[in-house]
């Protein structure tokens, strides 16, 4: 729906010509922009928690510490024994005549004999030297590990802070919103006064333009407000996983260190 529809219309006895109310729009704007916020704050210290435990990004990065974090075992597992275990059971069973035991039974066949063959084996290899193999392996594994674990701490610290800039962003921008509301709250009762002064002949119709004018530009600018607020919101959307509530500016703030050497010790 185009401004001009969606603007409310105002008409002076003494001008003839019809002037959008612009107040009117603005807060119809701001309403179906932005619906009300959550009653329950969320702290910083809660979204950057919320960050840690359901960003996607740290999400994939710890599961390939997990995986490189194996290959140590993997390579350290060279240098343990191997045990095999082997065992085998095994029977044969032989029929035979006998003589002086009369006539044979059917077939020629007088007794039976069974001779059962069992065998285990256990063979234990502890490797003493593989050339070398081992130990560089180990350490590759090692360094890799290593290697992981310091990526994962860079983007642990590249999203903590891309969710404390969108906090801030959405902070800063609530704040310039409500501003530019009450600006356009006090821009239009100040038209409406200067429209009563011009029916009874204070005014004269370029201070009513003036008044319009200014009025006008505080709606352009509410508008740009709103912008930037639906951007910082995505922001936070992307590095926290949900949308922002009611958010409250951080009341305790970091101490810089006094000295190098304390910044080092950091």
């Amino acid at each position: 729906m185009s401004f001009a529809k969606r603007a409310v219309m105002i008409r002076s006895p003494k001008t003839p010509d019809w002037r959008p109310d612009f107040g009117a729009t603005a807060v119809v704007l701001c309403c179906a922009l932005f619906p009300p916020l959550s009653s329950q704050a969320q702290t910083l210290t809660q979204a950057l928690a919320e960050a840690y435990n359901t960003n996607p990004q740290l999400l994939a990065q710890r599961a390939l510490l997990r995986q490189t974090d194996e290959q140590v075992p993997q390579a350290l597992a060279n240098w343990r024994p191997t045990v095999n275990f082997t065992g085998q059971m095994g029977g044969t069973r032989s029929a035979f005549t006998t003589p002086g035991t009369g006539a044979p039974r059917a077939g020629g066949l007088a007794a039976y004999d069974t001779f059962y063959a069992n065998s285990l084996n256990l063979q234990v290899t502890q490797p003493i030297y593989s050339g070398g193999r081992t130990v560089a392996q180990t350490r590759q594994a090692t360094n890799l590990v290593e290697s992981a674990r310091a990526q994962t701490l860079a983007v642990e610290t590249s999203v903590f802070q891309a969710v404390a800039m969108a906090y801030l962003d959405v902070v800063r921008d609530q704040a310039l919103l409500q501003v530019n509301q009450n600006n356009v709250a006090v821009l239009r009762k100040q038209l409406e006064a200067t429209q009563d002064r011009f029916r009874v002949g204070e005014v004269t119709r370029t201070d009513v333009a003036q008044a319009e004018a200014s009025l006008a530009q505080a709606v352009g600018q509410l508008v740009t407000a709103q912008g930037n607020l639906e951007i910082s919101r995505e922001e936070y959307v992307r590095a926290v996983g949900h949308a922002p509530g009611t958010l409250m500016l951080p009341r305790e703030r970091p101490t810089l260190p006094a000295t190098e050497e304390e910044a080092a010790s950091l």
